[in-house]
């Protein structure tokens, strides 16, 4: 699925050769992911190469790199903003895919941009790519690093809070179009990085200490607020982890009422997740006995009745289909219109239409890789089954679409209303559904 998204210089994008060019932070994303994967699933040899050969392509002669291509969803990128971050990732990236030359200049780039880093993600991050280097700066830029830790009861973190900014295309005199950026993903992300830098340092202490904070930010899923910020930090306790599980010998005793349940970590088991489930209506205890540090996270799942829906969608969209009967082999021409219509003046970061085809009709091809051409919103699309996805480059808050593609019918059938949907890639919770027409297609005479 990720190959779908390689463009044929071997860089990869949100939209593929769809794109004017490859991302160089994505690209860099795919390397190290497919890296650190290499060793569980089959990877192509051919792709890292191909990946890692543009990413040096893009380097600068002073080792830094500067952004190059589009990322879609800006939010992807959590922190990561500036030179000086930007190639602390690449640096981290390469290596970890065995591009220790190219790698060797972005590090020696970040011993003399450093110091002047005054931000804790990009010291966070500039410290972990001097720790996997080795680099004789490493000790230095772990002082400052700790030197901006802040203490609380869950243990150290690092980060300030990430206000809302108005993007840079809000107009004078408009309402200023802000992008939400939460304030425990900025943080999240960070952490996650000061702790894989004291790992690679032996710092132990501290990082069970970063570790623990870490782990008191999770979701009832184990994860995080975001994409980036949920990679990072687990990244970030599976490095923990790794260092620790030998030291461990805990027994675990739950208790509530006559209920009791122990479970025992050792070294064998510690990276594997064992869940209990604990009767309702009581106080809980939790006794520990042994040596090492495990964690414990209580989940309480309950119902809330339903909210009451948005008197607007966030998008407003309407599917039609030209007619109600037709014959076999007719063609009929699928309308489809779509405004971004969010609750709140914000970009819509990538968007799909998710346009359902009636039953016993099949999308004509020819007629959507027409549209793709003459409409450059279209970025990318799929055919799944009897659904025709397309991809759409932001949308701005009123912006509208319209467009239209055919379908063949193939057979005698009654087709009911059937439902398509647009959303928002990354807040799929921002959409709107429209209910198309029934349909008789009949034999032809």
């Amino acid at each position: 699925r990720e190959l779908t998204y390689r463009r044929g210089d071997g860089s990869f994008s949100a939209f593929g050769d769809q794109d004017p060019e490859g991302s160089l932070w994505l690209t860099a994303f795919v390397l190290k992911t497919f890296a650190q994967a290499k060793d569980l699933i089959y990877i192509d040899q051919s792709v890292l190469d191909a990946a890692r050969a543009w990413i040096v392509g893009h380097q600068n002669a002073d080792g830094s790199f500067d952004p190059v291509g589009f990322l879609h969803h800006q939010e992807l990128l959590g922190g990561l903003q500036g030179k000086t971050a930007l190639t602390a990732y690449l640096a981290v990236a390469l290596r970890e895919a065995g591009e220790n030359e190219a790698s060797g200049r972005a590090v020696r780039y970040l011993e003399r941009a450093l110091g002047k880093a005054d931000d804790p993600y990009t010291l966070a991050l500039g410290a972990y790519a001097l720790e996997l280097a080795k680099s004789a700066q490493a000790g230095a830029a772990y002082e400052r690093l700790m030197a901006m830790a802040h203490e609380s009861d869950g243990g150290l973190y690092w980060g300030d809070e990430v206000r809302p900014e108005p993007l840079a295309d809000s107009k004078e005199g408009e309402e200023a179009l802000i992008m939400p950026q939460p304030h425990p993903s900025a943080l999240v992300e960070t952490t996650g990085y000061a702790l894989l830098a004291l790992v690679q340092h032996g710092d132990r202490l501290n990082a069970s200490r970063a570790g623990r904070w870490l782990v008191s930010q999770r979701n009832a899923y184990g994860g995080y607020g975001s994409t980036q910020d949920t990679v990072v930090g687990l990244q970030a306790l599976t490095s923990l982890a790794a260092d620790a599980k030998s030291d461990v010998d805990v027994t675990v005793t739950l208790r509530s009422g006559d209920w009791s349940k122990q479970v025992r970590v050792t070294p064998e088991n510690a990276d594997v997740l064992q869940l209990v489930d604990v009767p309702t209506g009581g106080a809980v205890t939790v006794e520990a006995v042994g040596k090492g540090q495990v964690v414990l996270q209580g989940v309480r799942r309950f119902n809330v009745p339903k909210p009451a829906e948005r008197e607007r969608s966030a998008y407003q969209i309407d599917v039609r289909y030209g007619t109600g009967q037709v014959a076999v082999n007719d063609l009929i021409t699928i309308d489809v219109s779509v405004r971004f219509t969010p609750p709140e003046p914000l970009k819509a970061g990538m968007t799909v239409l998710d346009i359902a085809v009636p039953t016993g009709f099949a999308p004509e091809t020819d007629s959507i890789e027409k549209l793709v051409q003459g409409q450059p919103k279209i970025k990318r699309y799929d055919i799944a089954g009897r659904k025709v996805i397309f991809y759409i480059e932001d949308m701005m808050p009123n912006e509208a679409l319209h467009f239209a593609f055919q379908a063949r019918a193939l057979y005698p059938v009654r087709a009911q209303a059937v439902t398509s949907a647009a959303y928002a890639y990354y807040r799929p919770e921002m959409r709107g559904e429209s209910l198309g027409g029934a349909l008789v297609v009949q034999e032809r005479d």
